[in-house]
């Protein structure tokens, strides 16, 4: 190999690499290679993510704060793992209805299938990886997840999620992600399926009391997959702009996508003083509402999720439409 060659071949390869990385696809040196997530990861705003994609009893990382054991007559089956930090969570499945309660919106014994196969086409991965891309069945079941006193301000926010709906009936609410308060702080996200209306619906705290926002944007119907996302940017500390984002796509930076819905609105945000409790799949119990499950007693949460969700990611800012755009290219993308 003459000189000249023998130094041109590791600046191709390098050239190749650089290539990979620079388009969103660079893959971890550990060969356990998660395209989409990966690419959340690198946001610099993010607080917490939960790719969804645990094994049953999968244990807490090491190092990281204990979890509260399950509710009374609940069973957990394993960690929501945070990729981003500490912000771990527990697989809940909550007991049977019993006599008493409101009816129930799924079935008589919520439950849980974990490590169901991936939803998101964007989140390749290398064949014989360890970790592979996958999402949870929710069926009444939900994560739980402490927000310990001193967690990032979420003064401005971004929520987002995949998710893949499975019910038939239009009689219920049922809710994506909760993070919100009895005394009127923090937000959840939600579809209002009551009386066929079938439409995202968000609640705001303005620190009095959660004020619902019906957007009058469809959600998505049964066997549909679907990102979502919801943003809120502050102009003033105290109002600002919400807005929702379904599928947002766009050809290039310089044409951003359009919200689905926006709103300028009061918002109160957590106090990080304040320990509280997080919800994927389902509502919030310390709602004035009887829980779901027992009369007066720990029950779950309520109105609970049915379908899949992947890839749940909080962040402490308002991401830019080019980079909720970025976001929907990539998972949506077969190929990458």
């Amino acid at each position: 190999m003459s000189t000249t060659l023998f130094f041109l071949v590791p600046i191709g390869m390098l050239a190749v690499v650089w290539t990979l990385c620079f388009v969103g696809v660079c893959f971890p040196t550990s060969g356990e290679a998660q395209a989409y997530s990966n690419y959340i990861l690198q946001e610099t705003s993010l607080v917490a993510y939960w790719p969804l994609s645990d094994l049953p009893n999968t244990p807490l990382p090491t190092g990281a704060p204990a979890l509260p054991p399950p509710p009374t007559d609940s069973t957990g089956l394993g960690t929501a793992v945070d990729f981003k930090s500490n912000h771990n969570g527990t697989y809940l499945e909550p007991p049977a209805y019993v006599s008493g309660t409101t009816t129930p919106q799924i079935g008589n014994n919520p439950k849980l299938n974990l490590h169901q196969p991936s939803i998101l086409p964007g989140d390749a991965f290398k064949p014989g990886s360890k970790n592979l891309p996958a999402c949870v069945d929710f069926e009444g079941g939900y994560v739980s997840i402490p927000w310990a006193a001193g967690s990032p301000s979420l003064a401005e926010f971004t929520l987002e999620a995949w998710v893949k709906p499975k019910w038939n009936s239009t009689v219920f609410n049922w809710d994506v992600f909760s993070a919100r308060t009895n005394m009127g702080t923090g937000f959840v996200i939600h579809i209002n399926a009551i009386n066929g209306q079938n439409h995202w619906v968000l609640n705001i705290g303005n620190g009095t009391e959660l004020v619902v926002f019906d957007t009058n944007v469809e959600a998505a119907v049964a066997g549909s997959l679907t990102y979502v996302a919801v943003t809120f940017a502050s102009t003033n500390g105290t109002t600002g702009t919400l807005s929702l984002w379904i599928n947002p796509a766009s050809d290039d930076t310089s044409t951003p996508p359009t919200a689905n819905f926006t709103q300028t609105v009061t918002y109160a945000a957590i106090d990080q003083t304040e320990a509280v409790t997080f919800f994927i799949g389902a509502g919030d119990n310390e709602d004035a509402q009887t829980p779901r499950t027992q009369d007066g007693g720990a029950g779950a949460p309520l109105v609970p999720f049915q379908g899949l969700i992947q890839s749940v990611a909080l962040y402490n800012s308002a991401l830019q439409p080019t980079d909720l755009a970025s976001h929907f290219a990539d998972g949506a993308a077969s190929d990458t």
